[in-house]
């Protein structure tokens, strides 16, 4: 099955070109300007980034929220998940952080999916969460979990680790969520994909058996400087 993942749009809607069976973002989706106005932020999902979801080259979208998405925070329902999925016919799927998606994919084969919003707290942002709810939010991960994808990065192969930038100018510092490792050591995700850290390490790689990548494509600046990652996975 071939997949196209990506992260952290902040309103950025990229033209993509390339054909996929499914796309997974992983939040922070909703403009920095009105991240904030919950109406706004309601009304450009229900135009812009519909319409945008609508024209991409894949058969269904799954997202989440991220620490910018204040609407799906305490301001969006199954109602809400609902009038989206149905605007879109049927191609745009929310996950909410508790439930698992089983994907049919066309290969014959069912995969299971599972995205989470929740991130350490590391500032007054949404679905941040104290390490005692992560480690029962994170319970939710199914055991045979074929892809997982979250907002926050975990801790490991400097999915976390955050360049020097005009905040700390001489050194990294590692942001990566400790509490989100030790669940992907526990449930074993064949493919675990993040976002958050902007120009954390972008490269593919390997932890332990899971395949792993920050999909982030916006820089520290904002600007849209990496691409969506498209990858062929199998059972």
């Amino acid at each position: 099955m071939k997949i196209c993942v990506l992260s952290d749009l902040h309103g950025i809607l990229p033209n993509i070109e390339e054909d996929s069976e499914i796309t997974l973002i992983c939040g922070d989706i909703v403009p920095l300007k009105i991240q904030r106005n919950i109406p706004q932020s309601k009304k450009w999902l229900e135009t812009d980034f519909l319409y945008w979801v609508n024209k991409l080259p894949t058969e269904k979208v799954y997202f989440i929220g991220g620490n910018h998405d204040f609407i799906f925070d305490g301001h969006f329902s199954k109602t809400d998940a609902l009038i989206l999925n149905r605007i879109a016919n049927g191609k745009l799927c929310y996950l909410d952080g508790f439930t698992t998606i089983d994907h049919l994919s066309n290969d014959g084969f069912t995969y299971h999916i599972f995205g989470t919003p929740y991130c350490h707290i590391f500032g007054n942002w949404a679905f941040m969460r104290e390490d005692d709810m992560l480690k029962k939010l994170y319970d939710h991960i199914p055991t045979e979990c074929d892809i997982l994808f979250s907002h926050d990065a975990a801790d490991m192969n400097g999915l976390g680790i955050v360049p020097p930038n005009a905040w700390h100018p001489t050194e990294s510092v590692n942001a990566g969520n400790s509490i989100l490792t030790e669940a992907i050591k526990e449930k074993k995700p064949r493919y675990y994909f993040c976002g958050h850290i902007h120009e954390g390490n972008h490269e593919v790689s390997e932890f332990e058996g899971t395949i792993c990548a920050n999909v982030s494509i916006l820089d520290d600046k904002y600007e849209n400087t990496f691409s969506p990652l498209f990858l062929e996975i199998t059972k």
